[in-house]
């Protein structure tokens, strides 16, 4: 049997081929579309996670503002879980790639372990003066060529790189950079050009800049494993960090201090040097000019000489007659004096005795006095050192009287507390002894009264026991109060309450009272002991002070006795130093006197030799006179050529010493200099990123995550697209083949068998459809995708992965739509009896559709009219599904064009109604108003042209991650006309200080809002905070909005404005205008926002290809599901088309009729795609979102009738299509009775 229904089942596939390869389509469609959406996402993460392992991407990227050194990298190597430690250099500097134009460039140092580069052209550096640079933004065209290190950067950077320019010798695609963006520079235009890597001799460095880590044993990148691995070293990680970078701190600040005290010691030593030379030099040109000047002197003496030695010759023989008569007249005037002094010298030997008698006289004063004083320290000493013992004894004696006292004070607190006790005792005794004799008396009372013999124990224990006769003789309330506070007192004596009891406690109460009496009698005679030892204390003070002040009268009477004798002793010495005065003065003066004397008797003995010498003399000026004109010319030259060394000398002097100066004043700057450095030196920031922190790495992860988010919605809506179908197909199958199924359940075939038939009849179509579908899916839309995701990544060929649970999905998913309909469908036929099946079914009962209610309306329908409108309402399951399947495609090509309107207008929405400006100018140098408006009207603008900027980047940071973006700081507070800032059709104000402009896309990705507060980084570490005052829309790359005052107070100084916006002049080329700012002095770059704007555009056009992708799946969705459903319709209405035709229509007629049903529902199919389409739409474009861009959520109405269109338009190929089958449909063979 069972190869019976496998015969009749491939029967029915050749009958009904149409029919089943629409199934094996439908299903092949939705397969194909899941499978490929669902493995092209983890075939992209696959190339991207093997190529991150191949080129050894960093894990971690250690960065500090002071650098790191080699001891650095090798304490990061040793960490555990650490394989690599790598250091690196990088800066941005302008580089000269065209003829008048500069670019901003990132230059890394090449690593050896970490970071690999992937050549794509070329070789890599063998030379510290060769380079590799960016494959993406550079064409091989650059190989071999300079690239210049323009001029312009600033002197740091120059020195950083070791060479003016280095040779292109490679391309390289580097795993730092995945995606298209290179990142922003505080440089230029603030955008980065490209990366280029330089060999790490090509710098010339001090310290590391960043230092690169890779982990021992990493899970795969992008796992969770991974992020785990991460999360666990990175705590370690940056605390080494920042221990690092103190120790770096501390090292570079000694360091610091003990250069400038070496250098202020050079220059020291170099002043010192400096104006000891120049003062030799100084004194040896003094020198020479005095011994010129004295050479002068003498040759014009010598000259006068001569002249006046040829007068004086004429008088020197007169003046030797002359000497010879004043010589004799002296010899007498000295023989007079030789006479008076010997008188005078007699006299002054009597003086000398009585001088000698005054020394001896106070020489025994003084020791007299010395001897006074003496005394007077040592009694000044004892008399101090008696206070000092009768100070420490009184200060020893208070101490004890206070530890007394503190002690009595608390003897007392002891007594009072006694005291109140001993008081409580009392009260306590008193109130027992009155409860014992209350009972006692109660207890004789009732003794006497009942005749027995009671205690007074023994009749509060029989009270207590409820002996009522005792308790009616005493009275309740005397019983009660007997009871209960007899009860207490023996729980407060802690035994039987008796006399016994209350004596013994009488007693201690009276020991205690004794003891007290005892205590206070004691406190009594210590109170008087203290209050003696006050009154000595007292005393001894008063005795204290007397003595002290005694001692010191003494002391002061002793002192000035002293004094006065110091007193007559200077006196005494001063009139003894006077006497001496005098004394040496006549002793001197008759000294005096006699050298006198001698030295007359020597001038007389001279002036004869003078005399004989002048004889002498006046025959040798005879002979000088004669030989002195010829000395006189030779003095003459030699001073002439002194003359002519000393200028030329001096001139040599006076410039090396300038020279000096300015090389001593320059080191003084420059130490100056280093001085204000170290003042500056600020404590390092460190940091420890991931790389989470990598944009290419973050944004790989997010962007191929769109496809997945897309493969959750599409293949749904395919699959159930196809459940419908595949339903509404086996359900009319099995309908029309009901009489067939009663045969075979009248020959005996069970319920499983012929089941079994039409579910091998949807199976088999859907195995082929799922075999061919995930075929083609699987290796054709990975690689479409990764073909458009090229624009953005491109960094390896895709490697396809196998996923063999997705296949064993995609079937399952296959043949539970195709199948799980199948069994859905013919459950409730083949519920039925074999009998029901063998008769036709029942026509459902006709009954008035709600148009019929509308009478004007409805009487204006023609008969065929009324007939389609009651075949389309009255079936209302077929009904509904036809239009699902139909609004399902609709709605697909509608999400499709939807994502080509979303996309196509990014461009011109950003430079039309957002980015006003025209050209975005860069310099060299910082500007000010003044000098950008000078630098408009020198190129041709006018100054309200322009408006200056700061322009750069900053790092945003928030919980929901961190992004890279354009920082914007107007100069005037102001962007109108250059910059529209709005919110849809609300324009936003610019902030003020303290607020922050962010644009939608950056907003949506870190999950910003209004009034929050954003953190922002820039390329010096230096971070500002400000709050969230407004989101603007934008489409192309992130920017920030801020105020020049927040940047201020954030930063403590104003931004530089490096960036000038101009707008450009109507009907004007925009390239030569670029080309015109390009070319005025001071500019590093122009960029063009026309060039831009079709950069985007052309980089946008490539997403295309995904809505054609969607747009031909979407279509043969709705090609396939139209011809399905309009084959379905008219095989099952075979019978009634062939009616028709028996009783006279026409051809046209009898399409009209068949096709008019068709029409209407797929009209009301489209018309409810589009609402689906708009929603589903929705949906997509929140997933699909591309870093640096914003896609608005938007469905032109072209769309939307072009969407509604297709649909239509296929529904009249297939229904003309279809006229064929139409015309071949065999009247007699469809009448016969299918009974």
């Amino acid at each position: 049997m069972v190869g019976t229904m496998l015969k009749s089942a491939l029967r029915e596939i050749r009958q009904s081929l149409g029919r089943y390869l629409a199934i094996l389509a439908i299903v092949g469609l939705g397969v194909g579309f899941f499978s490929g959406l669902r493995t092209s996402q983890p075939a992209m993460m696959a190339t991207g996670i093997d190529y991150l392992e191949e080129q050894r991407l960093y894990d971690f990227r250690l960065l500090s503002t002071l650098g790191f050194t080699e001891e650095d990298v090798e304490r990061f190597a040793g960490e555990a879980g650490v394989e690599t430690a790598c250091g690196a250099v990088f800066t941005d500097f302008l580089a000269e790639l065209e003829e008048g134009a500069e670019r901003v460039v990132r230059a890394h140092s090449i690593t050896e372990d970490v970071n690999l580069l992937s050549l794509t052209a070329g070789r890599m550096p063998e030379a510290p003066d060769e380079c590799v640079i960016d494959a993406r933004y550079f064409s091989p065209d650059r190989l071999d060529q300079a690239l210049t290190v323009s001029g312009s950067n600033d002197e740091d950077t120059r020195e950083l790189l070791r060479y003016d320019s280095y040779t292109v010798v490679g391309l390289v695609n580097s795993p730092s950079y995945l995606n298209y963006e290179r990142g922003t520079s505080s440089l230029g235009g603030g955008t980065i050009a490209g990366f280029v890597y330089i060999p790490l001799e090509g710098f010339d460095f001090e310290a590391f800049h960043e230092i690169y880590l890779t982990m021992t044993d990493p899970a795969p990148a992008y796992s969770d494993a991974y992020d785990e691995q991460v999360d666990a070293l990175k705590p370690g990680l940056e605390d080494l960090v920042e221990e690092r970078a103190g120790a770096r701190y501390e090292e570079i600040r000694s360091d610091a201090l003990e250069e400038i005290a070496g250098a202020e010691a050079e220059v020291s030593d170099g002043w010192d040097t400096y104006h000891s030379e120049r003062d030799d030099a100084d004194e040896e040109l003094k020198e020479a000019y005095q011994k010129l000047m004295d050479g002068e002197e003498e040759y014009k003496q010598a000259l006068e000489d001569y002249e006046q030695g040829k007068l004086d010759y004429a008088d020197g023989e007169q003046k030797v007659a002359d000497g010879q008569r004043e010589l004799e007249k002296a010899q007498r005037e000295l023989a007079a004096a030789e006479k008076k002094v010997a008188d005078a010298r007699e006299e002054a030997g009597i003086g000398q005795t009585e001088l000698d008698k005054a020394e001896q006289d106070l020489a025994d004063a003084r020791k007299e006095l010395n001897d006074g004083w003496a005394e007077y320290e040592k009694a000044k000493a004892e008399s101090q050192k008696e206070l000092d013992a009768a100070k420490k004894k009184l200060e020893d004696g208070e101490r004890e009287y206070n530890e007394g006292l503190t002690k009595l004070q608390a003897a007392e607190r002891e007594l009072r507390d006694g005291e109140a006790e001993l008081d409580s005792g009392e009260a306590s005794y008193t109130q027992l002894k009155q409860l014992y004799d209350s009972a006692s008396q109660a207890a004789g009372s009732v003794s006497a009264a009942m005749g027995v013999s009671l205690d007074a124990a023994t009749l509060v224990s029989r009270l207590a026991g409820g002996d009522q006769a005792l308790i009616a003789a005493v009275g309740q309330d005397t019983a009660n109060q007997l009871v209960s506070g007899w009860s207490a007192a023996e729980s407060q004596l802690g035994t039987s309450l008796n006399s016994s009891a209350l004596a013994g406690l009488r007693s201690r109460l009276d020991q205690s009272r004794n003891e007290l009496n005892a205590g206070r009698q004691e406190l009594s005679q210590s109170r008087q002991k203290l209050d003696q030892s006050r009154a000595e204390l007292d005393q001894g003070k008063k005795d204290y002070e007397t003595g002290k002040a005694e001692a010191e009268a003494e002391l002061d009477k002793a002192y000035r006795e002293l004094t006065k004798g110091e007193s007559e002793y200077e006196k005494g010495l001063k009139e003894f130093e006077e006497g001496r005065t005098e004394y040496d003065s006549g002793s001197a003066q008759l000294d005096s006197a006699q050298r006198e004397l001698a030295a007359g008797r020597r001038e007389l003995e001279r002036a004869q030799r003078e005399l004989d010498s002048a004889q002498q003399e006046l025959a040798e000026a005879k002979e000088q006179l004669d030989s002195a004109p010829q000395e006189l010319a030779d003095a003459r030259k030699e001073l002439d050529d002194g003359w002519a060394e000393y200028n030329g000398g001096r001139s040599d002097a006076d410039t090396e010493f300038v020279n000096a100066e300015t090389d001593l004043k320059d080191a003084e700057e420059k130490l100056a200099d280093a001085k204000q450095q170290l003042e500056d030196l600020e404590e390092p920031s460190t940091f420890t990123l991931t790389r989470e922190e990598n944009v290419g790495y973050a944004c790989f992860r997010n962007d191929t995550s769109i496809i997945e988010a897309i493969s959750v919605v599409f293949p749904v809506f395919f699959f159930l697209v196809a459940a419908l179908v595949c339903m509404t197909t086996m359900k009319r199958m099995v309908d029309e083949q009901r009489t067939q199924i009663g045969i075979l359940k009248a020959l005996g075939y069970d319920n499983g068998q012929i089941m079994g038939k039409y579910l091998f009849y949807s199976g088999s179509a859907a195995l082929a459809g799922s075999a061919l579908g995930y075929l083609l899916g699987a290796n054709g839309l990975p690689w479409i995708f990764w073909e458009i995701f090229a624009i953005i990544y491109g960094f390896a060929p895709l490697k396809l992965v196998f996923l063999p649970g997705m296949l064993a999905v995609s079937f399952a998913a296959a043949l539970l739509c195709s199948m799980g309909a199948t069994y859905l469908s013919c459950r409730v036929e083949l519920s039925r009896q074999a009998s029901d099946l063998l008769r036709p079914k029942a026509p459902k009962a006709g009954r008035r559709i709600f148009l019929e209610y509308l009478g004007p309306l409805w009487k204006h329908l023609s008969f065929l009219h009324k007939v389609s409108l009651r075949n389309v309402l009255r079936y209302r399951s077929r009904l509904v599904m036809m239009i699902l399947g139909i609004g399902g495609c609709t709605a697909l090509l509608c999400t499709g064009f939807g994502i080509r309107d979303s996309i196509k207008n990014v461009a011109g929405d950003q430079f039309g109604e957002i980015t006003l400006y025209d050209y975005a100018v860069a310099f060299q140098k910082e500007q000010t108003a003044e000098s950008a408006a000078a630098f408009l009207e020198e190129a041709g603008w006018s100054a309200s042209d322009g408006l200056l900027v700061h322009s750069g980047s900053v790092d945003v940071a928030a919980e929901a991650g961190s992004k890279s973006v354009y920082l914007v700081v107007p100069a005037e507070g102001s962007v109108e006309g250059f910059l529209s800032l709005h919110s849809g059709e609300t324009p936003i104000d610019y902030p003020v200080a303290g607020e922050v402009v962010v644009n939608i896309g950056l907003a949506e990705n870190l999950d910003l809002h209004v009034g929050d507060t954003l953190e922002l980084r820039d390329s010096a570490l230096g971070t500002m905070e400000a709050t969230i005052s407004a989101v603007a829309d934008n489409y192309v790359y992130n920017y920030v909005y801020l105020s020049p005052e927040t940047y201020a107070q954030q930063l403590g100084e104003l931004p530089e404005y490096n960036t000038l916006y101009v707008l450009g002049r109507e009907d004007a080329d925009p390239y030569e205008e670029g080309a015109v700012l390009l070319d005025q002095e001071g500019v590093s770059n122009v960029t063009i926002n026309q060039a831009t704007r079709d950069q985007v555009e052309n980089m946008l056009s490539r997403l295309d290809y995904v809505v054609v992708v969607v747009v031909i799946c979407a279509g043969a969705l709705a090609f396939i599901v139209l011809y399905n459903l309009t084959n379905i319709n008219i095989t099952e209405r075979i019978r009634e088309i062939a009616t028709i035709k028996v009783l006279g229509f026409y051809q046209n007629e009898v399409a009209s009729y068949v096709f008019r049903e068709i029409n209407m529902l797929s009209l009301l199919g489209s018309l409810v795609g589009l609402g689906m389409g708009k929603a589903l739409h929705a949906y997509v474009m929140e997933q699909v979102q591309i870093d640096s861009m914003f896609f608005a959520c938007r469905i032109a109405p072209l769309s939307y009738a072009i969407a509604f269109a297709m649909t239509m338009l296929f529904t009249i190929a297939i229904s003309t299509g279809m006229r064929p089958r139409l015309r071949r449909v065999d009247m007699a063979e469809s009448l016969k009775s299918i009974e």
